[in-house]
């Protein structure tokens, strides 16, 4: 038996070193994530961006700066249909050429418009095993590596490439349970020298074409939520609640929207008109299912597994009436 000892013990010392290590790779890559968050947020950078979705490519551009202690913002497509996103602090409006419409709405905090990025990192570590992965380089600049892998099976795998230099994200891929790419956002051109200058940042489809339709979403306090969702897995929190008016309706779609800090998950809710279609289906990388509750048309939709917005939509009830 005393020869079992100085084995015992080294099996013991590797094992513990291993998990020593691995939580050093992981706060390490938390650490890139907190720099990450930062720089979107505080930093100048005009970008040209191409996103990868449902093998179509999308260019835009995107500017960024922070003004007397505000985020402003503004994307711009360069590929028909013409439209244009602007965002001061968490008041957002889209802008759509070919229908000469305008979305106007408020979210909860200020997040970007293409890239979604959590505030809860200790959060987002339950959920996700962060990994560093070397680096690489993307439009030309060095970057680091950084692998989200799921500890379940609710949500799909994030890698990302950070700029050493800056730490902004230059490329982001978004991997289903099958392995594959379902989802880009590239920085193909970046300056982050230069001030945005102010004009950048304001709207020019207003300007430029007559609006002849205005939506308005409206935010609402969660504790007016009339809903309950038994069956959310474990990271996803509500992260807002608001109403949508589209004309010409004036009936007004309940939207309930869950986030883990990457993955986004919307249930959408209004009165079944006719014959809608209800059961799971895709949509490219979205996954849906709609289901009839008591009359009223409830769609839960995201870019997560399908098991994912069948359990959520499964979980849903209704608050009972004081």
């Amino acid at each position: 038996m005393r020869n079992l000892f100085p084995a015992v013990c080294t099996i013991l010392f590797a094992f513990f070193s291993v998990g020593a290590l691995g939580a050093q790779e992981s706060q390490a890559g938390i650490d890139w994530l907190k720099s990450m968050h930062r720089a979107v947020s505080d930093l100048s950078y005009q970008a040209n961006v191409s996103y990868i979705k449902d093998q179509q490519v999308d260019s835009f551009k995107l500017f960024h700066a922070r003004i007397d202690g505000v985020e402003r913002e503004r994307l711009v497509s360069m590929n028909s249909p013409l439209r244009e996103v602007v965002r001061t602090g968490s008041n957002i409006s889209r802008y759509a050429q070919e229908s000469q419409e305008v979305v106007v709405e408020t979210r909860p905090s200020e997040h970007s418009l293409l890239l979604a990025l959590p505030d809860d990192l200790g959060l987002l570590e339950r959920v996700y095993s962060v990994n560093l992965m070397g680096r690489e380089y993307v439009a030309g600049l060095q970057t680091q590596v950084v692998a989200l892998e799921p500890r379940d099976g609710f949500r799909y795998s994030r890698i990302l490439w950070i700029d050493v230099a800056t730490r902004l994200p230059l490329k982001l891929d978004v991997i289903n349970e099958e392995g594959q790419s379902v989802e880009q956002v590239v920085f193909t051109a970046i300056n982050t020298r230069d001030p945005v200058p102010a004009k950048e940042l304001e709207p020019v489809m207003k300007t430029q074409h007559a609006i002849t339709q205005i939506s308005h979403r409206e935010s609402l306090p969660l504790k007016d939520l009339r809903w309950t969702l038994a069956h959310v897995p474990e990271g996803f929190q509500i992260v807002s609640y608001s109403t949508l008016r589209k004309p010409p309706s004036t009936v007004p779609v309940e939207q309930i929207l869950l986030s883990d800090g990457f993955s986004a998950v919307s249930i959408y809710i209004e009165p079944r008109q006719g014959r809608q279609p209800t059961g799971p289906r895709r949509m490219g990388a979205v996954n849906v299912n709609a289901i009839d509750f008591h009359g009223q048309l409830v769609t839960v939709m995201g870019e997560v597994p399908l098991k994912t917005v069948e359990l959520i939509a499964k979980g849903l009830g209704e608050k009972a009436k004081p």
